[in-house]
């Protein structure tokens, strides 16, 4: 046991060759993620340019999100300048981070050969590539479970007490929270953990060490809860409106397709090896307690398509445990460094990093290009990242033409890039919220507040103005027409008028 200690140590500290090797290849991987969003022709996506606007108003919470992604936009953006690279940078830095905390999260778990294998896992998974290059909520939130896998592995290693490592993960999870509230999908993962093992002998987690976890959870978490309890619970009711209860279609099609689309977001053959985990958690301790972390997101997701819809990435929070699960599994179980693995299991692995590997260098030549060349499907799913700079750019001469300070989108995804791209200019964007029901971020905090005799731009889909009786229309609408796939183009009419 001695060895294996002072072993896990020495190669958490890169001072074998494997060591060095590996962090170099996800320190390289990194860097070129960080190069090609340089070069990327690709714009903010709506998402992004609406985290980005938060982050010009620093809060505790915001209308459909916590607020952790605008303090990290914010914090990039004061750093590196009003640029796209910017708003996307941390995403890759952070995935960087979060194969580093698994690397030591598997090494204490099943030792040194699978905290390498966890770091490759990890910063290859095809869904990782794509977090890396867009920035999304997911991103820190990753972190943060993995911080808490971390914290449990070592307790079970023996190098952080029990205790300890229960407040540790408590504050990670709190954390987590504050980027988006699947980190509540963990603290389940803990109760679960618990719950199955309170009749052992050796638990575990204690229920007083469950309690601790929950407190300091909440507790870190509490800035965006108190926000929420002082702002009609908004960000709490945009997750009911996403889940669309209301609206049930009960269709098995839809969670066999939710399942599906899991081997895109962990690649085809890692996932079914992932899988495994199920099994082996009835012999392995450390699988039993990493598949509580992981599977009930799943299956939560899972029924979740079956009453209504969830997208393929709303399972994430399960893919840090099922790495490091995976690279102990690779690396020989619990067994540890005892028994090598058998030939084959050595390459399943390789060949499952080797394909996504592959997907990860593919989806970096995608972003550098700008398109996805021979294999663009009809939908061409980058055209959202096209088209609105030259829209603001048709914009710019009407604005003083008409005398114009203030424009009305015509959608929520249009104000949010206008707000970029009029970034620290005495223009206002603004969004008509019809019927006085704010039903996203721009509604509530930016929508059309009549300021008689003031000139205006109104953004509308048909050349027909839109219904909006206190403005006095002017002249013919421009057109606004940009090509944003092969046989797309976004369409948009800019009506003149007098408030």
């Amino acid at each position: 046991m001695k060895a294996d200690r002072h072993q896990n140590q020495t190669s958490c500290s890169f001072t074998t060759d494997s060591d060095r090797l590996v962090f170099l290849i996800i320190l390289a991987l990194t860097l070129f993620r960080a190069a090609a969003l340089a070069f990327s022709p690709l714009e903010l996506g709506v998402d992004e340019a609406q985290y980005w606007l938060w982050s010009q108003t620093p809060d505790f919470g915001y209308f459909t999100k916590p607020p952790l992604i605008a303090w990290i936009i914010g914090a990039s953006h004061s750093l590196f300048g009003h640029e796209i690279m910017a708003v996307r940078l941390p995403a890759c830095w952070l995935q960087f981070a979060t194969a580093l905390v698994l690397w030591k999260t598997a090494d204490w778990l099943y030792g040194p050969r699978a905290g390498r294998l966890a770091a490759l896992i990890w910063i290859s998974l095809p869904a990782v590539g794509l977090g890396s290059v867009l920035i999304s909520t997911d991103t820190p939130l990753l972190l943060s479970v993995a911080l808490a896998l971390m914290a449990i592995a070592g307790s079970v290693h023996g190098t952080i007490p029990p205790g300890r490592s229960m407040v540790y993960a408590g504050i990670a999870l709190g954390v987590g929270v504050l980027a988006k509230y699947a980190a509540f999908y963990a603290v389940l993962g803990l109760m679960l953990i618990w719950a199955s093992g309170r009749h052992q002998a050796n638990p575990l987690i204690n229920g007083r060490h469950l309690l601790l976890a929950i407190f300091t959870c909440l507790i870190t978490a509490s800035p965006n809860l108190l926000w929420n309890a002082t702002h009609d619970f908004s960000t709490m009711r945009h997750l009911g409106d996403n889940a669309n209860l209301a609206r049930q279609t009960n269709d098995i099609g839809e969670s066999v397709m939710f399942l599906i689309g899991q081997a895109a977001v962990a690649g085809p053959v890692a996932f079914i090896l992932m899988l495994g985990s199920l099994r082996a958690a009835r012999h392995d301790r450390n699988a039993g307690w990493l598949a509580w972390m992981a599977f009930p997101v799943i299956g939560l997701m899972s029924l979740q398509a079956y009453l209504s819809e969830a997208n393929a990435n709303w399972a994430m929070a399960a893919y840090p445990a099922l790495s490091v699960w995976l690279a102990g599994w690779l690396a020989g179980g619990s067994n540890k460094d005892k028994t090598p693995s058998p030939a084959w299991r050595i390459w399943l692995g390789r060949g499952a990093i080797g394909i996504n590997f592959a997907i990860t260098l593919g989806l970096l030549a995608v972003t550098i290009a700008g398109s996805m060349g021979p294999l663009t499907p009809a939908s061409d799913p980058l055209r959202r990242l096209r088209g609105w700079e030259a829209l603001a750019n048709d914009l710019e001469p009407l604005l003083t033409t008409h005398q114009a300070s203030r424009i009305i989108a015509d959608r929520r995804a249009t104000a949010a890039l206008l707000h970029w791209h009029f970034y620290d200019r005495p223009i206002t964007i603004m969004l008509h919220d019809r019927d006085g029901v704010p039903s996203n971020h721009f509604e509530a905090n930016h929508s059309w507040q009549r300021n008689a005799g003031s000139p205006v731009l109104v953004l509308s889909g048909t050349a027909t103005p839109p219904d909006m009786p206190f403005i006095q229309w002017q002249g013919s609408p421009s057109l606004s027409r940009h090509l944003i796939s092969e046989n797309r183009s976004r369409d948009t009419y800019i009506h003149k008028g007098i408030e």
